[in-house]
């Protein structure tokens, strides 16, 4: 196997490692701003109503 060919394919590893990582590092607060969606819910739909209620009269 030539080396700058097992170079080229570990460099390739790394980037793939370094992408993966801030995708799953990045999960986390994903799932925060799902949860916080979900938990103010009713409110933004309160306010959405009202909204929407001005908007048609």
């Amino acid at each position: 196997m030539d080396l700058s060919l097992l170079k080229d394919n570990l460099a390739d590893y790394a980037t793939f490692g370094k992408n993966v990582g801030t995708a799953l590092q990045s999960i986390p607060t994903l799932l925060n701003s799902i949860l916080d969606f979900f938990t103010n819910f009713s409110d933004n739909a309160d306010t959405t109503g009202d909204a929407f209620k001005s908007l048609s009269s």
